[in-house]
């Protein structure tokens, strides 16, 4: 009886360390490069104050160190201010990263930048699900646009808008617990 127990505490003890092992925590540092499709709204909140209230989409490509490639649907909501007068904007949102596998990846980014050319800033993820549960990392990050279309409509207070570009996260660094 008493090797029959301890036998069965070794084989508890080894499947908890067996499954620890397979939970490991995970670091390292990617590079991600997306295009983007931007669609939403601009308000003119002040005389030389416009709002861009919106939503960008498009396809993240991750790119490990060793040359490994993945790609993730990134969608991000968020809103930038546009100096009407010299085209300074500053922005910032949320962006939600979905693997194949529909494991998530939270984010949030803030930036600054001249309107229709260019913005960088911060990229913090900060949470997931599935495989990316309890992610944190870090990037800086530069979103590129040339192309845009505005569309308006008589009587509207806001202006549709569409815009396309790219993103480049040079080094996202990461952390799953």
């Amino acid at each position: 009886m008493v090797y029959s127990l301890r036998w069965l505490i070794v084989s508890i003890l080894l499947l908890v360390t067996l499954a620890g092992a397979t939970h490991a925590a995970e670091e390292g540092t990617v590079r991600a490069t997306s295009s983007w499709l931007a669609e939403g709204r601009y308000f003119q909140v002040q005389e030389e104050l416009a709002l861009f209230v919106g939503a960008f989409a498009g396809v993240m490509y991750v790119e490990t160190k060793q040359g490994a490639m993945d790609a993730a649907q990134l969608l991000c909501p968020g809103m930038i201010e546009i100096n009407l007068k010299d085209g300074q904007q500053s922005g910032e949102g949320r962006c939600l990263i979905t693997a194949r596998d529909g494991a998530k990846v939270y984010a949030i980014w803030r930036c600054a930048g001249e309107h229709f050319s260019g913005c960088t800033g911060t990229f913090t993820l900060n949470g997931g699900t599935g495989r990316f549960k309890g992610i944190t990392g870090h990037s800086e990050f530069e979103v590129r646009s040339e192309l845009a279309d505005l569309a308006t409509t008589a009587g509207e207070q806001s202006v549709a808008g569409t815009a396309s570009g790219v993103a480049v996260w040079p080094a996202l660094t990461y952390k799953i617990p």
